[in-house]
């Protein structure tokens, strides 16, 4: 199959999700416009493969196959980071490099709580 193939199914599933979701009004929080939105910082785990790998096709990429720190919103894979050094992962339709950013923190106050004291 060539990447063509496999990433154009992806791109129409992924259109597919926005078109719905424009269709559904979001909460606004509070006070303000701003959409209410969930976000989780996690290890990935078992059951996100096909996610990861589907995201990796969106960054035209290769999913981690090692441990990874994953960023969802609102229940959605948006990026995922390696831990083994290799090349981070992004929905290249959102705010990747935030999310990006996020995940490295994320792995710097684990690797810290990790480490023995001085």
């Amino acid at each position: 199959m060539m990447p063509s193939q496999i990433t154009n199914p992806a791109v129409r599933a992924h259109q597919g999700d926005l078109l719905r979701s424009a269709q559904h009004p979001r909460a606004a929080a509070p006070g303000g416009d701003t959409p209410v939105t969930k976000l989780t910082l996690r290890y990935a785990v078992t059951a996100d493969r096909d996610r990861l790998r589907a995201l990796a096709e969106l960054d035209s990429s290769l999913a981690p196959s090692g441990t990874a720190l994953v960023a969802e919103i609102d229940g959605r894979l948006r990026a995922a980071l390696p831990l083994d050094g290799g090349r981070p992962i992004a929905d290249p339709f959102h705010r990747g490099a935030e999310l990006i950013e996020l995940l490295r923190m994320r792995a710097a106050q684990l690797v810290s709580r990790t480490e023995p004291a001085r």
